[in-house]
């Protein structure tokens, strides 16, 4: 059996890869047979041995198991690794698998995984939408011929705050630099603004992105055990359809 998976952590990293299952084909011999780790429960695998605290809790496995170590998260075989000189090993002769992760459920709603570039992986599809965003969205010539624009924006910001401090109204720095943000976004790529300072739409939409983002970073079980995804018992696909 070969290994799907591979988590890397360092000793300070490791929490935060634990979500960010990366997919490899490793070699059987130096990774899989080399790895040991602890014995997984049924169905739920390792979870149990991560605890409240899944950084220091590796750390610790690590001193049992070594640096390179292997693990059962649900049905995911997962291979973390602890140490920067093996970290290095596994990179170099990995670097091309390991530069992809897998998708997790909610970012599936609508195929999104299978457009976004943030989720595809590093393929034919992947190339060519990194190829446009370099050349048409963030060239050196591009951010230039743009350059015009976000002084415009900056130039809106500052009005607005010099109205407000005109008229004595408090300024929400969050809010306003949200929506310079976001305006600048939407007029380099679409040439409108989306929101205008103290306008209930700029608040929708900083919603919708705080709830879309929640969605996808939100723990699921249905990452880990499949057949869990069509059970949804955490209701999470009600949550994610209604932002998405």
């Amino acid at each position: 059996m070969r290994p799907q998976l591979c988590q890397l952590s360092y000793p300070s990293l490791a929490q935060f890869l634990t979500s960010y299952n990366v997919q490899f084909q490793a070699d059987r011999i130096s990774i899989w047979q080399a790895a040991s780790g602890p014995r997984p429960f049924p169905v739920i695998g390792n979870f149990l041995h991560l605890g409240q605290k899944a950084r220091e809790s590796l750390a610790e496995l690590s001193k049992t198991y070594g640096p390179l170590m292997y693990l059962k998260l649900g049905t995911i075989d997962t291979i973390v690794v602890s140490s920067p000189e093996m970290a290095k090993a596994v990179l170099h002769k990995h670097d091309q698998a390991c530069s992809g992760r897998a998708v997790p459920v909610s970012a599936q709603t609508l195929d999104h995984h299978k457009m976004s570039i943030a989720f595809l992986p590093a393929g034919k599809k992947w190339r060519v939408l990194r190829k446009i965003s370099k050349e048409q969205m963030f060239s050196i010539s591009r951010l230039d011929s743009s350059q015009g624009l976000r002084q415009e924006k900056l130039r809106k910001l500052l009005d607005y705050v010099h109205e407000c401090c005109l008229s004595r109204r408090v300024v929400d720095i969050g809010e306003a630099v949200f929506v310079t943000s976001l305006n600048l976004m939407s007029a380099t790529l679409f040439s409108v603004d989306f929101a205008g300072f103290d306008s209930g739409s700029a608040q929708e939409f900083k919603e919708t992105i705080i709830g879309v983002a929640k969605s996808v970073a939100a723990p699921n079980i249905g990452n880990y055990v499949p057949w869990l995804k069509m059970i949804d018992p955490q209701g999470i696909k009600a949550v994610r359809v209604l932002f998405f």
